[in-house]
């Protein structure tokens, strides 16, 4: 998702889907969360938002392994080694680049998709300094899930995606993601209680001016929807491995998912081209020798 010309500087703010039907706040490092208007990722027909109430926590975390790490992460455990970020916001989408001192640049690209009640941010990870070994990156996630909101049942995990090292169902883990996770999810879980969801996925060995792209993806049930079938619709959209969270008697739910970088269209348009273009080239060659 391309920015449109003339979007607003600002340190935090908040966007909303076409038709105005889901807001996502961003908060000062990418986090999603906006403390200035209290959006999280909100449903605005009824204003339910499993990330607002309580600590309204999500954080993003990138390290290196056996190394340093760095990490936004507002409304819990701070920032840690961040030079400085800039965020440009449009009506429907967000950029935000932090820049490290671990010599690792963070761009996050926040953008609705399907309906309007997922949210895809596309991650750039660029190595501006020498060749790096194993790179992690993990986001984390408390939700609050109406109507009782310190009772939730998250499951998980649904799908799969080489990259992921390790998933949770908790909402609280340490953000750095050199820290193993608490609470793993990954070889399945099904819990209650005051809980989130968090995956932590390997970049592997970024070499020096190496750029890594992948997706996380935030799920936010539509009214009535159950939790099947927003998994359904957030792997529709490219989540490969999803953790999601439900309120006991399933009137809502969440997830929050990640998946590999898919071509926009039109970029398929011109790759079949080039394929057939270098399918029709090889026939002439073989045409020719023969």
């Amino acid at each position: 998702m391309s920015l449109a010309m003339g979007g607003t500087a600002l340190a935090q703010g908040t966007i909303n889907s076409v038709g105005d039907g889901f807001s996502a706040g961003v908060g000062a490092n990418g986090e999603l969360y906006n403390p200035g208007d209290g959006t999280g990722f909100r449903r605005n027909g009824d204003g339910y938002d499993p990330i607002s109430p309580g600590t309204p926590r999500d954080s993003w975390g990138i390290a290196v392994v056996g190394g340093g790490g760095a990490y936004g992460d507002q409304a819990f455990f701070g920032s840690s080694n961040i030079v400085g970020t800039t965020s440009v916001f449009s009506g429907a989408g967000a950029l935000v680049t932090t820049t490290t001192s671990l010599g690792l640049t963070v761009e996050q690209d926040y953008s609705f998709v399907s309906g309007g009640n997922i949210l895809r941010i596309l991650t750039s990870v660029t190595n501006t300094g020498g060749d790096l070994g194993e790179v992690l990156f993990q986001r984390n996630v408390d939700w609050d899930i109406a109507p009782n909101e310190t009772d939730e049942r998250v499951t998980g995990p649904y799908g799969a995606f080489g990259a992921v090292v390790d998933s949770s169902y908790l909402g609280f883990e340490d953000p750095d993601p050199n820290t193993p996770y608490g609470f793993s999810c990954f070889a399945g879980c099904d819990a209650t209680g005051d809980l989130g969801g968090g995956i932590k996925i390997s970049l592997g060995s970024l070499a020096g001016g190496a750029t890594a792209r992948f997706v996380y993806y935030y799920g936010l049930s539509d009214a009535g929807q159950s939790t099947e079938d927003l998994i359904a619709e957030g792997q529709a959209a490219g989540a490969r491995y999803l953790i999601a969270g439900a309120s006991q008697g399933g009137e809502n739910s969440a997830f929050i998912g990640v998946g590999a970088v898919v071509p926009e269209p039109g970029v398929w348009a011109m790759m079949i081209l080039g394929f057939f273009g270098l399918g029709s080239m090889l026939r002439r060659r073989q045409t020719a020798a023969a």
